[in-house]
């Protein structure tokens, strides 16, 4: 069966944003994160409709995602980068991608 494979952003960018973004309210009564409200900048597809969000970081910047590379695997595999407004970029190496294929 073919089906649509996200990989989302790269571990680097995953571990930038734990650290650097914004980080959602908690409801004062059960001590939960509310859901958060990011802004989409963008849109890609597959067999489906995906967004692409831009994160507020605490330092008052935002960083952007965008799909870096699209791969075929039993169906479209889609990896995702990072972009930091005057910042670093976050992508998947070319042996991050290669690991992934080959788990697959």
């Amino acid at each position: 069966m073919r089906c649509d494979q996200p990989q989302g952003l790269p571990p680097a960018a995953n571990a930038f944003l734990a650290e650097f973004e914004i980080q959602p309210i908690c409801c004062e009564a059960c001590k939960r994160p509310l859901p958060r409200q990011l802004e989409v900048v963008g849109e890609y597809a597959g067999f489906n409709e995906y967004s692409l969000h831009r994160h507020q970081l605490k330092d008052g910047r935002t960083a952007d995602e965008f799909l870096q590379a699209v791969r075929w695997s039993s169906g479209p595999m889609f990896f995702l980068g990072l972009g930091v407004l005057d910042g670093p970029k976050f992508i998947w190496s070319e042996k991050e991608i290669e690991q992934v294929e080959e788990a697959e």
